[in-house]
């Protein structure tokens, strides 16, 4: 990807932004870009953090430079944001609590993640990293498992028990076999058990029901994602200071459409409540 970065470096108002960067100088301001010019931008001064975000005024606009940043990393993720006026998850099932886990996911796994996501995306109440990484179930090819508390542990993050399992959310069991289609996976799981402890970890495809790889270990995410009384934190809590670097692109926009956001929403609330 050097090739990507070699244009840009012969540019010197490119390498004072840098430098600003580097030095955390707090806001650095930059004007003058064109769309595809901000994520070869964005690229270029993302190198050596561990963590970057880019946060758009809207879904629609954070869906198009997303698309054009995965030209330079194809590994980029999407945090799409909850619908704050109560129909979205009707509309997509758990399709957008599946990516937005998948985030959670690539945050606690990886060891570099760049994320893209609108003003809204930050705007609801999320339980803490370090509370979602403890829900994580994880098991070996060796495990002990206590096969009622499994069933129970997977009810819990949000699984729905069935006779065979199809989509994304879903686990079944039958005698020794434990089927679970991780919300965070392509294809899901059979774990086979001998007694109480794990003779085998695969994964198969769903319909043909083909095994397709041996697993030493799996972790399993929530299928959804849980309300605390007290100790919510926002999207960006997620996003260490220190290791972060925030892209706000066009920053008077995301300003506008976070109070129109919330302003709907206040209306929306005071309605149902009537």
């Amino acid at each position: 990807m050097q090739t990507f970065l070699a244009p840009l470096g012969e540019l010197e108002e490119y390498h004072s932004i840098k430098n600003a960067c580097e030095k955390d100088a707090g806001v650095v301001q930059i004007a003058g870009c064109m769309d595809s010019q901000k994520t070869h931008l964005i690229y270029g001064l993302s190198q050596g953090k561990k963590y970057r975000l880019i946060l758009a005024a809207n879904e629609l606009k954070a869906r198009e430079i997303y698309e054009d940043y995965r030209f330079f990393d194809p590994g980029v993720l999407y945090y799409p944001a909850k619908d704050l006026l109560f129909f979205q998850a009707d509309i997509h099932g758990n399709l957008l609590i599946r990516q937005r886990m998948q985030v959670i996911q690539a945050l606690l796994e990886r060891e570099e993640v760049t994320v893209f996501t609108s003003i809204d995306g930050c705007m609801d109440y999320l339980m803490p990293l370090d509370k979602i990484q403890n829900r994580v179930l994880h098991f070996y090819n060796d495990s002990v498992i206590d096969m009622e508390q499994l069933k129970k542990s997977l009810v819990e993050l949000g699984y729905e028990r069935v006779g065979q399992v199809e989509m994304p959310g879903q686990f079944s069991v039958r005698g020794g076999i434990v089927d679970i289609y991780s919300l965070t996976e392509e294809n899901p799981w059979r774990i086979e058990l001998w007694g109480d402890e794990v003779d085998s970890i695969r994964s198969f495809d769903a319909e043909s029901q083909r095994s397709l790889d041996n697993l030493e270990e799996i972790m399993i995410y929530p299928a959804a994602e849980k309300t605390l009384d007290k100790g919510m934190v926002s999207f960006l809590d997620y996003f260490p200071e220190e290791e972060a670097l925030i892209f706000l692109d066009e920053p008077n926009r995301l300003t506008e459409n976070g109070q129109a956001v919330e302003e709907e929403y206040q209306q929306s609330l005071m309605h149902r409540e009537e």
